[in-house]
């Protein structure tokens, strides 16, 4: 199991026990495949000192950290399972644009 997979395991545990809330898992998720994103383009674009080479063990995102083990239709099904968060998290988005516009 990579480093990375077992941390994230671990901060969504705790988003679980702490929070206890379907949102805050779900923004949970997001967030953390958006901060992964920000880092990946950083460590490209921005930061390319030797300094900074901690960020290489940084994987680039959510996906990512799901395909690095080949585990077949399980890889699969959790892919799905991340489609389908993205899909809840938009409307969440949508709901709340939605009441705060009208």
């Amino acid at each position: 199991m990579s480093i990375s997979l077992l941390i994230f395991i671990i901060l969504l545990v705790l988003v679980i026990v702490f929070f206890k809330n379907f949102h805050a898992f779900i923004y949970f998720v997001v967030s953390a495949d958006i901060f992964l994103r920000l880092v990946t383009y950083l460590k490209a674009n921005i930061i390319k000192d030797s300094a900074f080479a901690f960020l290489n063990a940084v994987p680039a995102n959510v996906p990512e950290i799901i395909k690095s083990f080949d585990l077949g239709v399980f890889t699969e099904i959790l892919m799905f399972l991340y489609i389908a968060i993205y899909i809840i998290f938009e409307s969440f988005m949508i709901r709340n644009f939605i009441k705060k516009k009208f």
